[in-house]
């Protein structure tokens, strides 16, 4: 018989206490909130400044979009995962793609060498994206493409190719090119976003890609800033959101001094945010991010149409309180984190499944995390209402506390010469590393609990869930695919369009390079040798490590 460890009963018999009483951002909680702690009631949702929701009905007139991880392996295998998932309730894509394509390399190239199809769909070829949407109507179902420029052209040109080929034109295209070059890896961090292309061509490349699709695609998002990756870099909520609106400003600035008006791309940019374990800082965080949004639009670049003054919201739960150890709490904490962000009036939601501490999620568990949200939007009554949380002291006094934290952590970063200096000097990733240091003491000494982590252990657990694994010669099929593939192209061809890209970029660097891209992938160029291409324009090398 298995010995089971000492009981302490007087753990019981004294009560248990939390170690403190601040949230994930240090926010100092009182021990009741009333009237006197909100300076005024808020406006109601869908008005100005929108804090109560963008809409006045807000999921009374249509819920929010559920959205799962789409893409892993090959093309082939990820269009078999959407249909599967889509037959499940999933209402929208979330396209991921692999490290290789993030980084502008074919699947044969050595530094892609084990990581082919592992964290999302390898994508190469014009051919491998007519694969991957195959059935899949591009006027009917949105799809968020998860790729960082200059890549984001190319995976777009591909998109129109696709989308031409159906017979879907251009402007009746829904959802959106996340198009950021900061953070779309591993958050805002210095060498990632660095080492395979330099930041400002990079940058410039996406504000071509927005220019453009704002031509032909007036229904697309042309730029989804993602604080959910700065923050699961090990940030809190305040920095998360300081940093992405930060962010955001740089380009605005960049579209504004290509003589595009505000009110034409505005209502077009989109944040996907993170929502953590903070129940109700997470709520209150979703709803600051919709006031100071809209406050920034209006007053500080002039904004007059109300659809720029909105923030639209997606956000997957957070993977950093998900853990390895008793895996089965995680379906708990991502219940808890979905409700959260629906009670924080989102537009869009991916619910982490509670095996993605192990790797990408099973079929099981992605299933799980749609029926997830279906519970919360069918069955809980949270919906009937709009902002139902709207008028709770708490609630108010936590949203107007982060939002002055926010500001004013804004104001730093901008008094230090906006985001994109913070960040080439280096100081955003020393915030991010204090972060990271502080998030792992408060785990160390108990201040943050985590239940199996540093309370509630099982030394001996065995693990009794099934894990998802790839298919043993994926990756061969894959570089043998791209192999073949180049053998069989017309060279002559493809050297011509690859030429005439590179003079396009070395001679006309401030044209929109777009066109181009278009040009050389309806040529059957990789993503590979575009990125390369590219990359020779700018006298750029990728340094063998």
């Amino acid at each position: 018989m298995k010995v089971i460890g000492k009981i302490e009963y007087d753990r019981y018999l004294k009560g248990e206490r939390l170690p403190h009483f601040r949230t994930l951002s240090g926010i100092e909680m009182k021990e009741f909130y009333d009237r006197g702690d909100i300076a005024q009631d808020p406006s109601n949702p869908g008005t100005f400044p929108f804090t109560r929701g963008v809409y006045p009905d807000m999921y009374r007139g249509r819920l929010w979009t559920r959205r799962q991880q789409s893409g892993f392996g090959s093309p082939l295998e990820s269009n078999h995962l959407i249909h599967f998932l889509l037959s499940k309730g999933m209402t929208g894509l979330n396209i991921d793609f692999d490290i290789p394509t993030k980084l502008g390399l074919d699947p044969d190239h050595p530094l892609a060498e084990g990581d082919v199809g592992l964290v999302g769909t390898s994508m190469a070829t014009i051919e491998d994206m007519e694969t991957l949407f195959q059935g899949i109507p591009l006027d009917k179902v949105s799809s968020t493409l998860i790729v960082n420029p200059p890549y984001s052209a190319i995976i777009m040109a591909m998109y129109y190719l696709v989308a031409k080929k159906q017979g879907v034109d251009a402007s009746k295209l829904i959802g959106t090119i996340m198009n950021c070059a900061i953070t779309q890896l591993v958050g805002p961090t210095y060498q990632s976003g660095t080492h395979f292309f330099p930041l400002d061509p990079a940058i410039k490349i996406a504000c071509d890609v927005m220019e453009y699709c704002l031509q032909h695609s007036p229904r697309w998002n042309i730029l989804n800033v993602n604080p959910r990756n700065i923050r699961e870099s090990g940030v809190n909520a305040v920095q998360e959101v300081a940093f992405a609106f930060c962010l955001a400003k740089e380009y605005i600035r960049r579209l504004l001094d290509r003589g595009l008006e505000i009110d034409r791309f505005a209502p077009r940019i989109a944040f996907f945010a993170s929502v953590h374990i903070d129940f109700l800082e997470e709520i209150a965080k979703l709803r600051t991010m919709r006031r100071i949004w809209a406050h920034l639009m209006k007053d500080t670049f002039g904004a007059k149409d109300p659809r720029s003054w909105m923030c639209r919201i997606a956000v997957q739960t957070s993977s950093l309180p998900l853990t390895a150890q008793q895996p089965f709490n995680n379906i708990v904490r991502a219940a808890i984190q979905t409700l959260a962000a629906v009670l924080g009036g989102c537009q869009s939601v991916h619910t982490t499944s509670y095996d993605e501490g192990y790797a990408l999620p099973t079929e099981e568990a992605q299933v799980l995390a749609i029926r997830t949200q279906q519970v919360i939007a069918y069955e809980t009554g949270v919906c009937r209402t709009a902002d139902p949380l709207g008028g709770s002291y708490t609630i108010e006094k936590l949203t107007d506390e982060l939002e002055g934290r926010v500001l004013n952590l804004m104001d730093v970063i901008e008094k230090k010469g906006g985001f994109l200096e913070c960040f080439k000097s280096q100081w955003i990733e020393e915030q991010l590393n204090e972060a990271r240091y502080e998030y792992g003491r408060q785990l160390e000494e108990g201040e943050l609990i985590q239940i199996g982590v540093n309370m509630e252990r099982e030394e001996e657990e065995e693990l009794k869930i099934n894990i998802f694994r790839q298919t043993s010669d994926m990756q061969e099929k894959r570089i043998r695919y791209i192999r073949d593939y180049k053998q069989s192209r017309n060279g002559v061809q493809i050297k011509r369009v690859l030429d005439k890209l590179y003079h396009h970029v070395r001679h006309h660097p401030d044209e929109n390079f777009l066109p181009a891209i278009l040009e050389a992938v309806e040529h059957k160029a990789t993503l590979g040798e575009i990125s390369d291409t590219l990359r020779e324009a700018y006298d750029f090398k990728v340094h063998y490590v």
